[in-house]
């Protein structure tokens, strides 16, 4: 029996509203992670702190709910590889937004990369790929994608824009796409 358009259209508002919130304080990581990066020694070192203390946080909880410790339903060796990459990702996430969001700023950033998530997660609905139900590519979805790629292009090029207000004629020029073009092909 498959699920009523009620039933799916309240998980979909639910997800949507979760999605939303998740969204919102995951805003806030990058910077307190790039905080924690400034005054350490290394970036990596700052990783360790923010994955030890969600590490800590889930240890807590699991011990609490009296889930500990962890099993599976099925044998490790049977999973496909990518399911264990999920930390490893977090990681890549955690380290290079720590390094480059006091540099760049989170806007940019986190509109750069919610459109690569975009773009990967169109892709892997579309092929069905790392087990999800295979949801084909529409016009509707396209308009979306291209919509948030001008987004992320619009953001760039305001922060640019802000970035070259602040500066002198001759060093906004600097910061121009052709300049730096033209310094690349003189090396």
């Amino acid at each position: 029996m498959s699920p009523s358009p009620a039933s799916e259209t309240g998980w979909m508002t639910l997800a949507v509203l979760i999605g939303l919130f998740a969204g919102g304080i995951l805003a806030v990581q990058p910077s307190a992670n790039g905080m924690l990066g400034k005054h350490m020694h290394h970036p990596l070192h700052a990783s360790l702190y923010s994955f030890g203390s969600g590490f800590v946080i889930v240890l807590l909880i699991s011990l609490f709910c009296g889930i500990l410790p962890p099993r599976m339903s099925i044998a490790p060796s049977q999973l496909p590889f990518w399911a264990w990459i999920g930390g490893a990702i977090g990681v890549v996430m955690v380290t290079t937004s720590l390094v480059l969001v006091p540099r760049v700023g989170s806007l940019p950033w986190f509109a750069a990369v919610m459109t690569g998530q975009t773009l990967l997660a169109m892709m892997i609905d579309h092929y069905g790929w790392l087990g999800n139900p295979r949801m084909p590519v529409t016009p509707l979805r396209m308009l979306g994608v291209t919509l948030l790629i001008l987004g992320v292009l619009a953001i760039v090029l305001a922060k640019r824009g802000a970035e070259a207000g602040d500066l002198s004629p001759g060093e906004a020029n600097e910061l121009s796409p052709s300049v730096a073009v033209e310094e690349i092909s003189k090396e």
